[in-house]
Parts: structure tokens; C-alpha cells; sequence
């Protein structure tokens, strides 16, 4: 399994708000190409907190804007909404380096960037080692084909080759796809971007959400002991005669020890 050889925090923006959000003259943030000899797949996760009833907004936005391919070659990948008390978002795509800032910009506009992360995968060990399968699968394809020109070669011959061959064929094919997916996330960022709502900080709005929460948890564990008693009343109708019969054999037994005493 490949890991992450290369890992790139951002820091965290200059003239950062008191909630610990990002201001708004932050440095954008940048698509990365590789330079040459590099085989590294970027990849950039972005946190973006919008108004609530303009997620869907920025959303729809920034899905058409990729489509559309208005910053780039772009390819989306997925997209994810939520609506509710804490609405959310999330869209995953594939950029050209240079639409990323652009990209990035369109979908916090009226918003801000909390949080930002780029990071990328070296592929320089998978890249050589597709081309070394597929320089010796071509080798053993082209002395098969040697063997296959021979004469006084039998039809059992002919057969085993023409089969070996369509085998060889089907592995440079896939290899062929797997260099061109490569290529791709080579070329491209995968961009992954979050959209929030404004988070609760201050002390009275973690009350308010507690207070708003009471009915809910009251209700909750009204429920869960009633689920309990439900589980135990079984268990006590069966148990409290028992209690009562072993009771009674104690007296009994005590009853009649105290008699052969006397």
C-alpha cells in the first residue's frame, strides 16, 4: 500500500478573528505542479464556514463552475449535502493546479476558510515499477510472436501461443490505464472542499444548545428506563415468589432448629 511520503500543513492564516476563524485577506490558497524529475499527487482539503442559507448557494456554485470547466480542465468526483439544524457540504473534484485558487475563492465567497490542508502521495516507486512490467511484458510478447512466425509449428502449438498473447495483450492494456490514471493525478489536485455553517463558541451558545437539547435527552432517558423496566419486570415476577418460598423455608428451618434446642 503506497503511503504519504510528503506531507504539507499549511499554517495557520495571519490575522486570524477571535473565534479562530481565517480573515478575509488571508493568502489564497494555490494549486501545486510538480517540477521535473517530481512524481507528486497533490491533494488539498479546505474548510469553508458560510451563512447557513448560503451552502446550498456556494454549493451549486462551485459544482456548476467545475462542470462548466470555467477555471480549467475540472472533473467532479462527488458531492454531499445536509440540511437541518447544522447544514453542511462537501464537494470532492479534480483540478487543473492553476483552477484551484480560483475554485477555492468561489466557493468561500460570503464566507470564510477555517481550515486548510494540502499534502501528496510520491508515485515515483509505482510509476517505475509500471514501466518495468510493461517493458518486460512487451519483451515476452514480442518473442512469442517470434515463435509464432516459425514454420512446422502444430495447431496445439498455434493455439497455446494465440493464447499466451491475448493474455500478454490484456496486461498492457491495464497497465496502459493505470500509467494514464497516473498521468491524471499527476497533472491534476484532488481538491476536496467543506462547507459549514458558523459554529457555536462562545459560552451562552453552548448553553442555548444544552437548553435546546433538554426536551430531547428528556425524552431519551424517559424512554431508556422505561425500555429497562420493560426488560427486568419479567425477571421480577419470577424472582419475588422465589424470594418469597426461600423466606419461608428460612423461617421453617430456623423454627425448627430453636425447637430440638429446647
Amino acid at each position: 500500500m503506497n503511503k504519504w511520503t510528503v506531507a504539507l500543513l499549511l499554517a495557520a492564516l495571519a490575522g486570524c478573528s477571535d473565534k479562530g476563524g481565517e480573515s478575509s485577506g488571508a493568502a489564497a490558497l494555490q494549486g501545486e505542479s510538480n517540477k521535473a524529475g517530481s512524481y507528486l499527487a497533490y491533494e488539498h482539503h479546505v474548510g469553508i464556514e458560510l451563512p447557513g442559507e448560503r451552502i446550498t448557494e456556494r454549493l451549486a456554485a462551485t459544482r456548476q463552475a467545475c462542470l462548466d470547466e470555467r477555471f480549467g480542465a475540472c472533473s467532479l468526483i462527488a458531492a454531499e449535502q445536509s440540511s437541518g439544524q447544522y447544514p453542511r457540504g462537501e464537494l470532492t473534484l479534480r483540478i487543473a493546479p492553476g483552477g484551484v485558487e480560483k475554485l477555492t475563492a468561489l466557493a468561500a465567497e460570503g464566507g470564510e476558510q477555517v481550515s486548510r490542508l494540502t499534502r501528496a502521495e510520491d508515485l515515483a516507486q509505482v510509476i517505475t515499477d509500471n514501466r518495468q512490467q510493461h517493458d518486460q511484458l512487451l519483451r515476452q510478447q514480442q518473442t512469442l510472436q517470434q515463435y509464432q512466425s516459425r514454420d512446422g509449428l502444430t495447431v496445439a502449438d498455434l493455439l497455446a501461443l494465440a493464447k499466451e498473447l491475448a493474455a500478454i495483450e490484456v496486461q498492457l492494456q491495464a497497465l496502459s490505464q493505470e500509467a494514464a490514471q497516473q498521468q491524471r493525478r499527476l497533472d491534476t489536485n484532488l481538491l476536496t472542499l467543506n462547507f459549514t455553517g458558523p459554529r457555536e463558541r462562545s459560552r451562552l451558545g453552548l448553553i442555548g444548545n444544552a437548553a435546546a437539547r433538554l426536551l430531547d435527552n428528556l425524552a431519551e432517558g424517559t424512554a431508556a428506563v422505561i425500555e429497562f423496566v420493560g426488560y427486568g419486570l419479567p425477571f421480577l415476577v419470577i424472582l419475588f415468589p422465589l424470594a418469597l418460598l426461600l423466606r419461608w423455608l428460612w423461617r421453617r428451618i430456623t423454627r425448627n432448629s430453636v425447637r430440638d434446642i429446647r
